[in-house]
């Protein structure tokens, strides 16, 4: 009897956080931080799987500048499971390296794809959909992906068409994606939402790891060549200069962009659970605490955070970190106070953080970074 291939989990962690400065920078990035409860939101993307996955198969690529960081977060991952990349390429690239070092270890491998900075509503229900995933990939050739049961006609997100079902694993069934969307406009994304048969694109992914280097050769051609370069170093003095080299060279592009978008051999699971990309201040609106007039703060004891005075005001997102953050009269806004920084924007431009950064950038103000 054929045994189960072994399961193994990349974490992808190479993001700077940008749309969290203040709070956020180069070197404490918001997967290192306790946005979402207590403890670093790598933290508890790893603390997820580890029923299911163990420690010494869980890869994390990051950046240089986040390694040593991630690492104290996490210390029961082994050294060696830290993958830093030479310079972010997108996450082509970094599952490209991913599934580089898996193949190595077991060809037959599966491999699951968490982004570091999620929030997950409702943990038990997440790893059922995530096991089944993995059943799934087990007996099949296809990318297997995660689509989120949509709420609200949300335009942050990109979306997942469904198709024909496939099969099932137990009670869940198991769809083709027909297609994949970019971010829609709000009237689109009602319609969406009116059709029932599409989902958020939750960027996890669960594949057989030969499955996946076909599809990346087929697709990705150019950046499968490069790659095989770096397979002939692993484990060898060369390695770091070939990594180097390879990176140098390569385009920067998206899984989605180089390869979900383009193959028909993708199925879909639905996500029944509490998800939320976490990807700018605004949405904190529906993670944190909320008092009687909206205004929502981080969880936790007032050592993590400084005092609030909020009169006439309401649905503010209010972070302060040290110092007493007095507001009045303030509606919808987003309020942010670190040591050596303060942000103060509407809610609904949250996303536009990155606008300050490109003007520190060009002052220069590094220490702002």
């Amino acid at each position: 009897m054929k045994t189960a291939a072994p399961v193994y989990a990349v974490i992808m962690a190479g993001g700077g956080g940008t749309r969290f400065w203040p709070w956020s920078r180069e070197k404490q990035p918001k997967q290192i931080l306790p946005i979402i409860s207590q403890r670093p939101m790598i933290f508890e993307t790893m603390a997820r799987i580890s029923s299911f996955i163990p420690p010494k198969n869980i890869l994390i690529v990051t950046s240089r500048v986040q390694v040593n960081a991630l690492h104290r977060q996490v210390p029961q991952i082994p050294r060696s499971n830290l993958l830093v990349e030479p310079v972010g390429r997108n996450t082509a690239p970094c599952l490209g390296l991913a599934a580089l070092h898996i193949e190595k270890r077991n060809p037959e491998a599966i491999m699951v794809v968490l982004p570091a900075d999620h929030f997950i509503g409702n943990p038990r229900r997440f790893l059922t959909t995530l096991k089944a995933a993995v059943a799934f990939a087990q007996k099949s050739d296809f990318l297997v992906t995660l689509g989120v049961t949509p709420t609200e006609p949300e335009t942050g997100y990109g979306y997942i068409q469904r198709g024909k079902t496939l099969g099932r694993v137990g009670k869940m069934p198991i769809f083709q994606a027909k297609a994949f969307r970019e971010k829609p406009n709000r009237s689109r994304a009602k319609m969406y939402l009116k059709k029932g048969d599409y989902y958020w694109n939750s960027g996890i992914f669960v594949w057989r790891v030969g499955v996946f280097g076909q599809a990346f050769q087929k697709y990705l051609p150019q950046i499968y060549q490069e790659m095989v370069k770096i397979r002939e170093t692993l484990g060898t003095p060369s390695e770091k200069k070939a990594l180097e080299g390879t990176y140098s060279r390569i385009q920067s592009i998206s899984i989605d962009y180089g390869i979900m978008e383009k193959t028909e051999n993708v199925a879909l699971l639905e996500a029944n659970f509490l998800w939320n990309d976490v990807g700018s201040w605004a949405a904190l609106a529906k993670i944190w605490p909320a008092d009687p007039s909206g205004n929502v703060r981080p969880q936790g004891d007032r050592q993590r955070r400084g005092n609030v005075l909020a009169i006439d005001t309401s649905n503010c997102v209010i972070y302060s970190g040290n110092k007493l953050l007095a507001l009045v009269g303030l509606k919808d806004m987003v309020l942010v106070e670190t040591k050596d920084a303060i942000l103060v924007c509407p809610k609904d431009r949250s996303q536009d953080v990155r606008l300050v950064l490109e003007e520190i950038k060009k002052k220069g103000w590094k220490q702002y970074l």
